[in-house]
């Protein structure tokens, strides 16, 4: 056989194999992680992307020492075959069973040499496009070669890429659990005087699933505590995957206290949506572990349901949902229109809903009579700037509303509040870049 065939009978080789290594991975997390499996063509994109790129960068470093150019590669690589280490092996060990720390930062590892690599990727772009000068150049008598600066560009791609990673190196181990207050004043049409200053905590997306020590959590509630605030609401997602990440947080989370009571919401991750229980009854005494978790905590767990405080001949309404989107990407379980079913309205009106598409799509239409709709979902992308008064995160490209305070007018000459909470932990991407993890002090007003 030539050369040249035997090139080509090893790439051909190379395409059935990683085919059919592809194929076994979806078939594999179509049983342990349906929720994942339809993540596989995007896995074999990303492949194909790293392959073409490692191909178009390995010039560089093609004259350095055997040790070194091993070392690259190692270093390329790896990522990739952590994330296939740890895809495969979530088929065999369940979620929640795995050790915490292989669990957080195997796929967190992962995530963020990808990340990098796509900085890198974008900063390639300029000497993409000299390659294609260069080659369309190539057919006429007074070409030019651009070798030197390409390699330039190759250069700076390098170390923009280096630079995003060193980034999010940095966010996960000293941003990750640097809390910001958020301090809200909100206006309200008519609110009675016995509602005046009524200072509300709004917590979101704990993930406990993802906290290694309770330590940083015990800073975040001290945190809370010192804003003595008369209302705590948690707008969803304590866990990751099952209720058995709560153990070993209970003692902490028991601290938080305020006078007028705790409520609490399920979001997407509570349900137990992402992970394959052998049988439905698994999942739903997972639920069920949840709700007693927090009916230990003493929180009040509103399940398409309200709650009413009185106070001095006043009333305050406390409703919330189950989870709710306008995507068909999570299960929709609350009911709004269940849940204000035989309820009354009080003289101020609060919604707890995880996702802000709900706020979007029908409450700030339907149900107008709400004041302020709390969310949380987002997580703020866990990346993205915030500075000047101006803020920006790829988060934007999934979501309206994707932090912070937003309104609209509504029937009454009033307005209709959404604010979402850029959430507490993290998941995925074990750290935070420019989004710092939130803590929610909402104080009400009487609108002048």
């Amino acid at each position: 056989m030539s050369p040249v065939r035997k090139t080509l009978f090893v790439k051909l080789l190379l395409i059935i194999l990683g085919s059919l290594l592809i194929g076994a991975l979806y078939l594999l997390l179509l049983k342990a992680l349906p929720k994942y499996a339809a993540r596989v063509p995007y896995i074999a994109l990303l492949f194909a992307v790293d392959f073409l790129t490692y191909r178009y960068l390995s010039p560089l470093w093609r004259n350095y020492r055997n040790w070194i150019r091993a070392s690259i590669a190692v270093i390329w690589w790896l990522p990739l075959g952590i994330l296939l280490f740890f895809l495969f092996g979530s088929v065999f060990i369940p979620m929640p069973e795995m050790a915490k720390f292989l669990r957080i930062y195997l796929p967190g590892f992962a995530l963020v040499f990808f990340l990098s690599k796509s900085i890198l990727l974008v900063s390639l772009i300029p000497s993409f496009i000299l390659v294609l000068i260069q080659k369309i150049s190539a057919g006429f008598k007074r070409r030019r070669s651009y070798s030197v600066e390409i390699k330039f560009l190759k250069q700076m791609g390098l170390f923009f890429g280096s630079l995003a990673l060193a980034g999010l190196l940095v966010g996960s181990t000293v941003w990750v659990y640097r809390f910001k207050t958020h301090r809200i004043e909100l206006s309200i049409q008519n609110l009675p005087a016995a509602f005046e200053g009524l200072r509300v905590v709004q917590l979101s997306d704990i993930h406990l699933g993802s906290w290694l020590s309770s330590k940083p959590l015990q800073k975040a509630v001290d945190q809370v505590n010192a804003l003595n605030p008369d209302i705590i609401v948690f707008t969803g997602d304590l866990v990751n995957y099952s209720t058995l990440e709560v153990r070993g947080f209970e003692h902490v989370l028991a601290q938080l206290k305020a006078p007028l009571g705790i409520y609490t919401i399920l979001g997407n991750h509570d349900y137990g949506d992402y992970i394959s229980w052998k049988k439905p009854e698994e999942k739903e005494a997972n639920l069920q572990q949840l709700i007693d978790f927090y009916d230990s905590l003493g929180w009040k767990l509103l399940r398409n349901e309200s709650f009413r405080i009185e106070k001095d001949s006043a009333s305050l309404l406390i409703a919330g949902v189950e989870n709710w989107s306008a995507t068909t990407r999570f299960k929709k379980y609350g009911d709004l229109y269940k849940t204000m079913e035989n309820t009354s309205y009080a003289d101020v009106n609060v919604l707890l809903s995880h996702d802000p598409t709900h706020w979007e799509t029908e409450v700030s239409k339907d149900f107008t009579e709400f004041d302020i709709t709390l969310s949380g979902h987002t997580h703020g992308m866990q990346m993205g700037i915030e500075a000047f008064g101006w803020k920006w995160s790829p988060a934007r490209y999934l979501y309206d509303n994707w932090a912070g305070l937003a309104s609209v007018d509504v029937p009454g000459n009033r307005r209709s509040y959404l604010y979402v909470n850029r959430g507490l932990g993290h998941i995925a991407y074990p750290g935070r870049v420019g989004i710092l993890p939130e803590i929610t002090l909402l104080t009400l007003k009487k609108a002048e």
